[in-house]
């Protein structure tokens, strides 16, 4: 049932929460976030509040409503399911119209549920998960606001002892949305498991002004593994936000990937706390713009234990006027001995009137440790240009060959064979102008003829960098 759009102001945090049936418990914690979100300005750290007036925007331009739309799941899926999907949520603009799991999976205890379904099969969980939360009301203006006027989510959990071998997916299709798709993400991987996850973000149709915002809890507990991944080819007007948090825990590694092609706005933040003893992070931040997009990322690695490894990278290539910021920090307090993390920063700027920064940093508290980041902007070079046409290649075909040769370092790392098959087939699209979605093996193989390489082995970061040679 459709009702008036409203702004986002106390009422309708209420009516949200009385609507979607929550406990009163939840009801006070989405007050509480609001507060936040109305009291905090758009960035904290003084670092970066120089370029708020490039990147900021209002989310006040947008209008909520609190019903849910109707959706019809053959016609608003239509071409972007091939019939080969399995473990896999749909879901319509704010709607969620279709969720599978495999018997072989639900009867070992594999959770993949919408978040609502979850707070009302296990709200003590739940209700312990959302006051432990790492994406704090207090700390980010635009997490505040996810965490006060979330419609929807989802919990997934992967049981001690279970390993994925598959991706657990989630696709979300905007498709002229009456009201923005505001949501909580839980993803837990217990003990000694292994859980790995995609989720795709589409638009459909002509493109509208449209919000996606979304805050994931990503845990990891001792001795797991968890390979995360998400795709955002949204609207030439969307906006999209999205705050991540990886909580680490003793022996436990997470790799966090993600793959920013469209929405006019994007603003991400993806934290990494290594809370554990021997805990393994790895981020990757791959991004191509063009027209006049502005994309905003934070990435911080934050060693709370000893002997922890973390590193994250950013790659990306510029056209047209888009302007793209990469901020990270390494944080090492003084009981993470041992430690050893690396961040860096690499944008390829296709035309001069294309912009990118990078702000790295370091604050490290422990002198027994090795931690150092590396950035780096510059126009395509021309000698590789000159050497691909002295072959006879044409100056397109050879700029394409440089940028997809810029990007591979990073993609043939990332885990997910999906979305390392996947993201160079779109990238790749994406500079003829085409709008590719994440293709199937056999899809791929008929319309390139070949995949990209395997995923390479880790290795010692440090090994690369001159001041460790």
């Amino acid at each position: 049932m459709s009702q008036a759009a409203v702004s986002f102001g106390e009422e309708l945090v209420r009516s949200l929460s009385k609507s979607l049936d929550e406990p009163d418990w939840l009801t006070a914690s989405r007050l509480e976030a609001f507060r936040s979100f109305s009291q905090l300005p758009p960035e904290l750290n003084p670092l970066y509040t120089k370029y708020v007036s490039t990147f900021g925007f209002q989310v006040d331009q947008f209008k909520m409503t609190t019903g849910k739309s109707e959706v019809d799941f053959r016609t608003f899926f239509g071409d972007f399911l091939t019939g080969k999907e399995s473990n896999i949520v749909l879901q319509g603009n704010e709607t969620q119209v279709h969720a599978e799991l495999s018997d072989s999976l639900a009867s070992q205890g594999v959770n993949l549920m919408p978040f609502h379904e979850a707070l009302k099969a296990e709200e003590s969980k739940v209700r312990s998960l959302m006051e432990r939360r790492n994406v704090k009301s207090s700390g980010d203006r635009y997490g505040a606001f996810v965490n006060a006027f979330f419609n929807g989510g989802l919990f997934i959990r992967v049981p001690r002892g279970v390993k994925l071998e598959e991706p657990l997916r989630r696709m979300l299709l905007l498709d002229s949305p009456k009201t923005p798709v505001v949501e909580q993400l839980f993803v837990i991987a217990e003990e000694e498991s292994k859980l790995v996850f995609l989720e795709e973000l589409y638009s459909k149709g002509p493109s509208v002004p449209s919000l996606a915002a979304s805050n994931v809890e990503l845990v990891a507990r001792a001795g797991s593994h968890v390979d995360f991944s998400t795709i955002q080819l949204l609207g030439e007007q969307a906006t999209h936000i999205s705050n991540r948090a990886v909580d680490i825990s003793n022996d436990a590694r997470a790799t966090v990937s993600s793959l920013s092609l469209g929405s006019a706005v994007s603003r991400s933040r993806m934290n990494f706390l290594l809370n554990g003893r021997g805990s393994q992070a790895e981020g990757f931040e791959i991004f191509f713009t063009d027209a006049r997009q502005r994309f905003d990322f934070e990435t911080n690695l934050v060693h709370n234990s000893p002997d922890s490894t973390g590193s994250t990278h950013a790659r990306g290539v510029l056209k047209g006027e888009s302007q793209t910021i990469f901020k990270g920090m390494i944080k090492i307090v003084n009981a993470a001995k041992n430690s050893r993390s690396y961040l860096a920063h690499h944008a390829m700027l296709l035309e001069r009137t294309a912009k990118s920064d990078g702000v790295p940093s370091l604050e490290i508290d422990n002198n027994e440790v090795r931690a150092t980041h590396s950035a780096s902007v510059a126009q395509i070079d021309e000698e590789q240009l000159f050497y691909l046409m002295a072959r006879g290649l044409s100056p397109d075909e050879s700029k394409r060959m440089v940028v997809l040769g810029f990007f591979e370092p990073v993609l043939s790392r990332v885990p997910i064979e999906k979305t390392r098959e996947g993201a160079r087939f779109m990238i790749e699209g994406k500079w003829q102008g085409e709008k590719r979605r994440l293709a199937d093996r056999e899809t791929l193989l008929a319309q390139t003829g070949e995949l990209t390489p395997e995923v390479k082995e880790t290795e010692d970061i440090f090994e690369r960098h001159y001041k460790y040679r």
